[in-house]
């Protein structure tokens, strides 16, 4: 007998698949997540997976699926879970599988629903043949969906009762986004396999002595016998500190192996306590690539996650690497990945970015620079990660030299821990200053001449140093550049040519932004910056003799205007904290100046982060989620207003890529492809402010319109080319972009 609005033949979730196989594969694939995970399945957990598609049963939706009209399906599936479980968090994880979270849903949803609406859904779509398989793991004697809700008073006293009974604390978000994780996972991931069977969950695999290997391969300088020394307190400290799920700290001097040491902490705790995997969070992706190659020559498998990875051609993955590849998704049991995609797996209400929530359970969570996280979010970040540690069993450890008071936690580090002797004297010049002038204090303390580093708080004053120098005759070759407006394949060129000049001992100098401020392992002998927080000093400051190497190095930090007498900092940092960082430093003035060494770091920091923690407010994702707003989309980091994307095509390969990309749909099918032709040319882009770039597309000139090429075009809205006429114009090999009032002052002439 044909069922109402069925037509004849199988009803299918996606083209070629039975939906009773959909159903009951990603049933099974999220309960293998969570056994493996969790070590246990939510009891809500099947419910979910087996009833989350059922609406595509609908005439509708099956007629979408040949191409013709549409039919959303995931709210209606979530109607029908709700009259047939009485659980509005399985119905809500339903309604938005395919969406994002909401805010306050049970008031400003599910109580606005009309019964009416309810009730035709549950008559329009059917138990389809096949059906009885799935119903059968819920229930018995289901004939029906449309007799689960009788009339509109059951449907009343249900909210009545879900209003009365229902808390949208933070303990029951926790609980949404485990089961949300899991859902969409599995979701996901048998869409992506067709159903295939035999999917594998990677396991934890450490070798013995793996970092004792690694150690011996390092390069012995000054500093290794103190690190030796330090290591082995450390691990001995940590034996003891270390009890159980919760959160740490591990605070020592820049140059006293950190990196190291945190992994060798991580492995111990996962050996002891069986843990599921080991994530690696940094600030920055040219941070990320530098630690996974450390990672990578101790794990056999470390999953480097940022949005320049997963390069791989479609046609040389497994499933597993495909589906990573589309959704970023956390498969590896040692992942290496940045603040950014940590920020959206704890908080983002959007689906896909919700996905590796579920890694975080029974994992050993290394957060290196955590004072990266802007400090306004810093209360409700450490207690969103006091919540996890002790909900999910997570062990949470925070690495830096200048460690904050995001959380309340043990620290691993033995006390009074003093590297053999400093390794720098800071001089805060607090006269304001242009660049020239700065550049010419620096040269009579002998920048020329040794290796050296500036760094400056905006990309247009970077570029100001640079060419300031370059007309000064400062230094007998061209400094190293980088900035944000230097692509990362650029980035990554440059880092290397300095880490070789380091290696051979050979003169350097590096005018950069702050790109260069936590982790990243260079050393110099004079280091300069412009006023900034406290810890953004202190961490450039650790750039300089980092290994102890040579005499004692020597660090200036300078308030640098521009040329309307404006301070460059303004323009970047909250006032409050380089207020506070001034009030702090001016303990310190002897005269005209400032001075102190790196033995006094730790007092400073202490009376900085107290000032800060007294004055910050209760403000961010952490907050809103105790008032019941999930769906709120808080992006960790300022983005940048009115900015484009641009390309530098030095070839003509990304124009080609580009177009390629708009001949794809956006159907299921095509995604993989699309993303993979982005992952090729991000490499090659970088962010631009609009207005810098509608300067350069206006400006008169026989380079800018050409019968052939442009120098620079718009390809849509917020995409920009630089092509091959463009190079060492708009942007340089060395220099990244430069905009065009800065091109005209230099070299236009």
């Amino acid at each position: 007998m044909e069922l109402p609005g069925l037509k004849p033949g199988r009803i299918e979730s996606h083209p070629g698949r039975p939906l009773e196989d959909h159903l009951l594969k990603t049933a099974c694939l999220a309960e293998k997540l969570a056994a493996h995970y969790l070590g246990r399945v939510p009891a809500n957990l099947r419910a979910a997976c087996l009833l989350h598609d059922v609406a595509k049963a609908h005439a509708k939706f099956q007629e979408r699926l040949k191409g013709r009209g549409r039919f959303p399906h995931a709210e209606p599936s979530a109607y029908i879970a709700l009259g047939l479980s009485r659980d509005i968090m399985l119905a809500e994880v339903i309604r938005c599988h395919h969406t994002h979270i909401n805010n306050n849903f049970i008031n400003d949803f599910w109580c606005n629903t009309n019964y009416l609406e309810i009730k035709r859904a549950l008559v329009e779509v059917p138990l389809w043949p096949g059906s009885e398989v799935v119903t059968g793991k819920l229930c018995t004697g289901l004939t029906d969906w449309q007799h689960m809700l009788q009339s509109g008073e059951e449907w009343d006293d249900l909210l009545e009762e879900m209003e009365d009974e229902t808390s949208l604390d933070i303990n029951s978000w926790l609980d949404f986004k485990l089961l949300y994780s899991l859902l969409i996972t599995a979701d996901r991931l048998d869409a992506v396999s067709g159903g295939a069977d035999g999917i594998i969950i990677p396991t934890l695999n450490i070798p013995g002595n793996v970092i004792e290997k690694h150690l011996k391969k390092l390069k012995t300088t000054p500093l290794s016998p103190w690190r030796d020394q330090l290591r082995n307190a450390v691990l001995e400290n940590a034996e003891k500190t270390i009890s159980g799920p919760g959160v740490y700290t591990l605070t020592l001097p820049t140059g006293a192996g950190k990196t190291l040491l945190g992994l060798d902490i991580a492995i111990n705790i996962t050996r002891k306590e069986c843990k599921r995997g080991i994530i690696y969070i940094l600030p920055f992706i040219t941070i990320v690539e530098q630690n996974s190659e450390v990672a990578e020559s101790i794990f056999p498998v470390v999953q480097e996650d940022h949005h320049l990875a997963y390069e791989s051609a479609e046609e040389d993955m497994d499933i597993l690497q495909r589906f990573v590849s589309l959704f970023r998704y956390w498969n590896e049991p040692v992942v290496v990945s940045t603040f950014a995609k940590l920020w959206d797996v704890l908080y983002s209400p959007r689906s896909n970015d919700s996905m590796s929530f579920h890694r975080l359970v029974n994992s050993v969570v290394l957060l290196d620079e955590p004072q990266s996280i802007p400090a306004r979010y810093w209360k409700g970040f450490g207690n969103t990660l006091e919540l996890i540690a002790s909900r999910m069993n997570t062990t949470f450890i925070l690495i830096t030299a200048t460690q904050p008071g995001i959380a309340r936690g043990k620290e691993i580090a033995p006390k009074n821990i003093n590297i053999p002797r400093r390794r720098y004297l800071v001089t805060y010049l607090k006269k304001p200053v242009n660049i020239d002038q700065m550049l010419d204090t620096l040269l009579e303390r002998g920048l020329a001449g040794r290796s050296a580093m500036v760094v400056a708080n905006t990309r247009r004053a970077a570029l100001k140093i640079l060419f300031s120098a370059r007309e000064k005759k400062i230094f007998a070759q061209t400094p190293f550049f980088l900035s944000g407006w230097v692509t990362p394949a650029d980035r990554k060129k440059v880092m290397k040519q300095i880490k070789e000049r380091e290696k051979e001992q050979m003169s350097r100098h590096l005018v950069s932004t702050q790109v260069v401020e936590a982790g990243v392992d260079l050393d110099f002998e004079i280091v300069a910056r412009d006023i900034a927080p406290l810890d953004s000093l202190i961490q450039v400051a650790g750039r300089c003799n980092r290994h102890m190497s040579g005499r004692e190095g020597e660090v200036y930090i300078f308030e640098n205007v521009d040329d309307e007498g404006k301070k460059y900092v303004s323009m970047v940092y909250d006032p409050i904290l380089t207020n506070f960082t001034r009030e702090v430093l001016l303990k310190y003035q002897n005269g005209d100046v400032v001075t102190f060494s790196e033995l006094d770091v730790p007092v400073l920091l202490k009376d900085y982060y107290s000032k800060l923690v007294d004055a910050l407010e209760e403000r961010g994702p952490w907050f809103d989620i105790q008032r019941g707003k999930w769906g709120e989309n808080y992006s960790l980091f300022d983005e940048p207003v009115y900015e484009s994307t641009v390309f530098i095509d030095r070839t003509g390969e990304i124009k080609s890529i580009i177009n390629e990309l708009s001949n794809l749909s956006n159907k299921f099918e095509d995604k993989d492809n699309r993303r993979q032709f982005w992952k090729k040319i991000q490499e090659h882009s970088i962010s631009v402010p609009d207005k810098e770039l509608e300067q350069w597309y206006n400006a008169a000139g026989s380079f800018i319109y050409d019968d052939e090429e442009k120098a620079i075009e718009k390809i849509s809205a917020g995409l920009w080319i630089v092509n091959k006429k463009g190079i060492s114009k708009i942007y340089h090999n060395d220099f990244g972009f430069i905009p065009h009032a800065v091109y005209q002052e230099y070299f236009s002439n």
